[in-house]
């Protein structure tokens, strides 16, 4: 490695968990201040705590500095604290560890530590085609991850701060472990993987749009509506399928309908026919399934539909699973009340439109990166390739102002240009113009309005599948954008069909005992070969690994992630004083009520000492030093107590929106992340997760 040969990067498994400095700390709640804080580069302590990593397999953890002591597992973390004379140099060779709380462990030789004073890491994605993350090794070459084995996770620890940032171009020193963490009663582990993919299955769950847009009808399409091709493209699927018995055998399909969240829904979303290898009951299903006219706005409450089919009870263990969604309308990404200009501008008839329009919102209260990473659950015993729900995306629909000028017998390019003519003209009008104009010229100037937002929504649409498609950039999904008609659905299934087709040639291989050759380019393949490379990875004794990373690669593709240690007894007492913050202070929405700093001060005391939290207020401390130690992305908590009194009634109203925002984004974390994990048995039993900074509160 050293000559500059590339290796498989290393497999992390639950030795690997360890917690990291918060603010309520046994040593700030008045126990013996045991913890070491970590110095900033002028000397100032700070308010993150020293902690190890072992980076020697062959490492022991002993009661005394002079004992020989047992065992301890490479990639164990613990935290650094004090002798009993408040000294923090080595004794005998070792220093002296502990837990999150300053409780002594024991004492580790100095040698096989390594110092990891951040609480950020760099997870890897998972290998895809010709992209992977590579750590610059100390001394010269590179370590190159491959698939991981069943049931790990990978990390690479950040150990301290990088000396430049870059964006995602930095390096970061980083350490990761490339050891076997197998326990010996784990060695039957690659055999029963090898055994588990014989009967793995795959299952699809298509989400499928049954709202308005679904009676378009298309004057080069026979006449028959969008959801007659969405329909005959599922049909189409099934008839594949149905060709090979082996792959019937091995297949179960579902689906779920999505419509928007306005009164005249019966429902947002809702699972019609979960999943089955009963492909007649599902056809049946099918050809029951009925659109509804809402008579709504533009997008459709996509995300409810897919959050439906993520969810489903009835997803098998064993099996790779595919959530495919088919429709036209763009996403509600907002919350309910909170509707954009659908027409990307602001005039007169998009505030008409508002007003006598029905708007749907995001029932689910998720947007599309949210809604991924519920796909797609982070660690547990379970491999990742068995547990994650890969989504594709296949839009339906054509470009209205062409549809429209072919029908007309204009020119296409030329009949654009009138429409973006008329929709500056639209655009000037003011409220009273728009309200005096006669019933015809109300609806030429509807009509075209209707045009330009229907471009503006296709836009959208087509941006947002593609996005749901790359799986927050960790997977690429299959996206198709199909035109309604006989050849372009046809297309779109034997793409799907073919690559269908393609992930059970891998399989049978497999089966067979034959090895795989390189990456696949197959989306729906991606996740199987993933998990089949994860049963063949060959366990290695490796030592711990030094070096640089970056997040993305030479050719600039995401190869990682930077995510932060996030506890949840952190989340819990945060958003506890986040509710006592909301519920205090509501009542104080007039100016008056808040003009005394003093008053705010003794609310805040009584906040703090409810959380157990106990830092000392001041008139000019931002809450969110007061409250956590976190990197909070909620603006509320930017505010100081001195700012709340000067807030006008508006103002105020806004933080109140933010701090009840950030509450309820704490307690969809809590209640629906599925990742949560716990030290070692050697250390707390504390759960806790890694988050991306967008999903932080």
């Amino acid at each position: 490695m050293r000559g500059g040969r590339t290796m498989t990067l290393w497999t992390v498994g639950l030795a690997l968990w360890a917690i990291w400095p918060t603010a309520t700390s046994w040593a700030q709640r008045g126990g013996d201040e045991r913890l070491i804080r970590v110095r900033d580069a002028a000397g100032k302590p700070t308010s993150l705590y020293e902690k190890v990593v072992v980076i020697n397999d062959f490492s022991t953890l002993s009661e005394h500095p002079t004992a020989s002591g047992e065992p301890i597992d490479a990639w164990a973390i613990f935290f650094r604290i004090k002798n009993d004379d408040g000294g923090t140099d080595a004794i005998s060779g070792r220093l002296r560890v502990g837990d999150s709380t300053g409780k002594p462990i024991g004492w580790i030789p100095e040698k096989d530590l390594l110092t990891w004073n951040t609480r950020f890491i760099l997870e890897p994605i998972e290998p895809q085609r010709d992209r992977a993350f590579e750590v610059r090794t100390e001394g010269g070459g590179t370590a190159r991850q491959n698939a991981t084995p069943e049931g790990k996770r990978r990390y690479a620890l950040i150990t301290s701060a990088p000396e430049v940032e870059r964006g995602d171009d930095t390096e970061y020193p980083v350490v990761v472990y490339a050891g076997n963490v197998q326990s010996d009663g784990q060695r039957g582990t690659l055999a029963r993987q090898r055994n588990d993919l014989s009967d793995t299955s795959l299952e699809i769950m298509f989400v499928i749009e049954s709202s308005d847009f679904m009676f378009n009808e298309y004057k080069q399409a026979e006449g028959r509506t969008l959801l007659d091709f969405v329909k005959a493209s599922i049909r189409g699927l099934i008839a594949d399928i149905r060709k090979d018995p082996e792959i019937a055998k091995a297949v179960r399909l579902g689906f779920c309908e999505y419509k928007d969240s306005v009164p005249k829904a019966a429902f947002a979303s809702r699972i019609t026919c979960d999943l089955t290898d009963d492909f007649d009951e599902f056809s049946r299903s099918l050809d029951r399934m009925e659109a509804s006219k809402l008579q709504d706005d533009w997008p459709d409450d996509v995300i409810a539909g897919l959050a439906s089919a993520v969810g489903s009870q009835r997803w098998k263990p064993n099996s790779v699973k595919h959530v495919i969604l088919l429709g036209m309308a763009s996403c509600q990404l907002t919350a309910q009340g909170q509707n954009p200009f659908q027409s990307g501008r602001n005039g007169a008839i998009d505030r008409w439109c508002l007003k006598n329009i029905p708007h749907g919102y995001s029932s689910s209260g998720m947007n599309i990166a949210q809604l991924v990473a519920r796909s797609r659950p982070q660690g547990g015993g379970d491999s990742r390739a068995r547990s994650t729900k890969m989504l594709h995306a296949l839009h339906f629909g054509r470009d209205e102002i062409e549809e429209t000028a072919t029908q007309i017998g204009k020119p296409v390019e030329e009949f654009r240009s009138d429409v973006n003519e008329f929709e500056e003209l639209i655009s000037s009008l003011d409220d009273d113009t728009l309200n005096d104009l006669e019933p015809d010229v109300f609806r030429t100037v509807f009509a075209f309005w209707k045009l330009g937002v229907s471009r503006q929504q296709r836009s959208l649409a087509l941006a947002q599948y593609q996005e749901l498609a790359r799986n927050n950039g960790e997977a690429d999904g299959v996206f198709l954008a199909v035109a309604p008609g006989p050849e372009a659905v046809q297309k779109a299934v034997g793409t799907l069909s073919g690559k269908i087709r393609e992930t059970f040639e891998i399989l049978e291989k497999v089966r067979e005992g034959e090895g795989l050759q390189g990456q696949t380019s197959n989306e729906i393949a991606q996740p199987l070969y993933t998990l089949v490379g994860a049963a063949a990875e060959k366990f290695k004794k490796s030592p711990v690994i030094p070096g640089m990373a970056t997040v993305r690669d030479q050719r600039g593709r995401e190869v990682a992630f930077k995510k932060v240690m996030v506890s949840e007894s952190e989340l819990r007492r945060l958003g506890s004083t986040l509710d006592s913050l909301f519920t205090k202070f509501k009542s104080k929405t007039a100016k008056a009520d808040r003009q005394d700093v003093g008053s705010i001060l003794d609310e805040m005391k009584v906040i703090l000492a409810e959380t157990s939290l106990g830092q000392e207020v001041a008139a000019n401390a931002k809450l969110k030093d007061l409250i956590s130690d976190l990197p909070l992305r909620s603006a509320a908590l930017e505010t100081t107590p001195a700012d709340l009194a000067l807030m006008t009634a508006e103002a105020f109203k806004e933080w109140l929106e933010k701090v009840e925002s950030a509450k309820f984004r704490i307690k969809d974390l809590l209640d629906s992340r599925q990742d949560w994990m716990e030290l070692s048995e050697k250390a707390v039993n504390e759960r806790f997760t890694f988050l991306r900074l967008s999903e932080l509160p």
